[in-house]
């Protein structure tokens, strides 16, 4: 089959594509061919070996690639309520325990005409929902959807703020918040234009962080009460003044540190406003039935920045390295 990989860890100049080995399922694992797959972060991690996906020798060569959807083509014996020709998406989350591993990082990946995947990971998808737009949901809908549903508990008269608003969590994050809750929301991004796109897909109100103060703008929108849950997939460039904009009873969800690890905490606002502060990864299989589910009813669209072929992720890798876009690039598999 053909398919994108590493031989090693590098920067875009290492990915090959080539011929691999056509995968075939084992006890309890579907093969999928492959229609539609989504680049991610974690994908350029992996092929850089960083932020803890530096992989043995043995490892490679490695298929990269999380996100996808397709049809399955084959069934694995001991599954039950697969069917072959079922459209479906994959959650590309294995397993949390002890540490969380994904597809495409510690497994053969989805930049290829084929995938196998446990049948537990798999959901199926409305006749609705193309490829495409199944294949921008998991990595970025699964942990936003755990801050601002599961964990945040988000109400429709509550505000939320969304940091990097133009990323994949971002874009995700104002959806949900907007097309799911009802909430207020607020995005933060560096550009006019990318101000602009986050309007567009629902936002309320927007703050340029390269020109504006976001604390005292938070304080200028929200008169002075501040904000209900911020959604944050960065890290330490926003920490301290976004979480000094959380109100009484404010809760603050992170799923990554795109921008760094450390911050620090203003430990007398976490217990004087009551504030609750934690952190997601990913989300479970049923999540992204939900996710899913409204994405074929109109409710969510990811929001696609670029659609492009195997031979062209390096320079995907590469464009998303600039963080120039907004959205999401997605692959498709002829």
């Amino acid at each position: 089959m053909k398919a994108v990989f590493i031989r090693q860890h590098g920067d875009p100049s290492i990915i090959e594509v080539g011929d691999m080995p056509d995968p075939k399922p084992a006890d309890g694992e579907v093969l999928v061919r492959v229609r539609a797959a989504s680049i991610n972060r974690l994908d350029l991690y992996t092929r850089a070996g960083i932020r803890g996906t530096k992989q043995a020798a043995s490892a490679f060569p490695r298929i990269l690639g999380g996100d996808s959807a397709g049809d399955i083509v084959e069934i694995g014996s001991g599954v039950e309520g697969r069917t072959i020709g079922q459209r479906v998406v994959i959650n590309p989350l294995l397993t949390t325990d002890p540490f969380p591993k994904m597809i495409g990082t510690h497994v053969q990946g989805s930049y290829a005409e084929f995938v196998v995947v446990p049948a537990g990971n798999v959901v199926p998808i409305a006749d609705s929902l193309s490829y495409v737009q199944a294949a921008s949901l998991p990595t970025v809908f699964l942990p936003t959807w755990s801050i601002i549903v599961r964990e945040g508990q988000l109400k429709k008269y509550e505000t939320a703020m969304v940091l990097s608003a133009s990323s994949g969590v971002g874009t995700a994050a104002i959806q949900i918040i907007k097309g799911v809750i009802g909430a207020n929301c607020i995005a933060v991004t560096s550009t006019p234009e990318k101000i602009q796109k986050a309007l567009e897909l629902g936002a309320d109100h927007s703050i340029n962080y390269k020109t504006e103060d976001l604390a005292e703008r938070v304080r200028e929108i929200t008169e002075g009460r501040g904000v209900d849950l911020i959604v944050d997939s960065t890290g330490a460039l926003f920490f301290e003044a976004a979480y000094a904009s959380l109100g009484r009873g404010g809760r603050f969800g992170t799923c990554g540190v795109t921008s760094g690890y450390l911050s620090q905490i203003h430990l007398g606002q976490l217990f004087s406003k009551e504030l609750k502060l934690f952190g997601v990864f990913m989300g479970s299989t049923n999540e992204l039935g939900q996710i899913a589910e409204a994405a074929g009813k109109g409710e969510l669209k990811g929001a696609i920045h670029r659609e492009l072929s195997l031979d062209q992720v390096a320079d995907a890798h590469q464009e998303m390295e600039r963080s120039d876009h907004f959205g999401k690039f997605v692959v498709t598999v002829d």
